[in-house]
């Protein structure tokens, strides 16, 4: 079971996502970003994964597909964050951390979305 919650903070979109994230998950995000972008573009998104506990490889395989949706169609600068050790590695080896900024938490990510 996962929950994600999307909310602005400035011109920033955070995805805040919680629990198991399977292939709904990863369809859920890229619809979430579809519908955003479409609506108005924001000045960065963040992913935030601190209350995630699981991501299986269907979602991780979608995640890649969003980001780079992110970074080369609507070029826009993507954050995550909330990643334990085992995510960081994962991440970094499947390469979706040279498409988006690895930052401990969200204030951060602001932050640096905000330069």
């Amino acid at each position: 079971m996962y929950k994600i919650e999307s909310q602005r903070r400035q011109r920033v979109l955070v995805l805040d996502i919680q629990g198991y994230c399977e292939a709904e998950a990863g369809e859920e995000i890229a619809s979430l970003i579809d519908k955003t972008f479409a609506a108005e573009k924001p000045g960065g998104v963040i992913f935030n994964f601190g209350e995630c506990k699981v991501i299986n490889s269907v979602c991780v395989s979608r995640l890649i597909e969003t980001i780079e949706l992110i970074a080369y169609d609507h070029e826009t600068d993507t954050v995550v964050c909330g990643l334990d050790q085992t995510k960081a590695t994962l991440f970094k080896m499947v390469g979706m951390l040279d498409l988006a900024e690895l930052k401990d938490d969200v204030e951060t990510g602001i932050k640096y979305l905000g330069e």
